[in-house]
């Protein structure tokens, strides 16, 4: 046991992960303008994501949520993984292509590909709670369960 952070329920945290990158993350796209080639590439565009005719912040009332600046907070949270981690989430979750597909890509002899899985969602979810908090993201969600 940690002395500094507490003990997490991996189920449920890769689980949130999971459900994040399955139902949330295209939302969010679609809310915020963008595309999920935006998270992929090298660096997000600063352009604003959609042309909407609707005052801005009107829009994150009405929504509670600041989806440009999740997106930019989970943009963050995969380019500040580890390689591997990045290659994971980017193909695995972001490009949905099939596990035989992203294998290969992040072969390792002292890992197997289940754990780097499952290490990237821990680091995507461990990332993910500070870079809300830098895109000042309203409301916070935190996919790390201390249950």
């Amino acid at each position: 046991m940690s002395l500094l952070f507490p003990e997490i329920n991996k189920k449920r945290t890769l689980e949130n992960v999971s459900s994040f990158f399955k139902k949330d993350l295209p939302r969010l796209l679609l809310m915020s303008g963008r595309n999920l080639t935006d998270l992929s590439s090298p660096k997000l565009s600063a352009a604003p994501g959609s042309s909407n005719f609707g005052n801005a912040n009107e829009d994150k009332l009405i929504n509670g949520i600041d989806a440009e600046a999740m997106v930019e907070a989970v943009y963050d949270s995969i380019h500040h993984c580890s390689h591997p981690s990045q290659i994971i989430l980017i193909e695995l979750f972001v490009k949905r292509k099939s596990w035989q597909d992203v294998k290969p890509m992040v072969y390792s002899e002292q890992y197997k590909f289940s754990y780097l899985r499952r290490q990237a969602m821990f680091d995507f979810a461990n990332s993910f709670d500070y870079w809300q908090k830098v895109h000042h993201c309203q409301p916070i969600i935190s996919l790390t369960d201390f249950s």
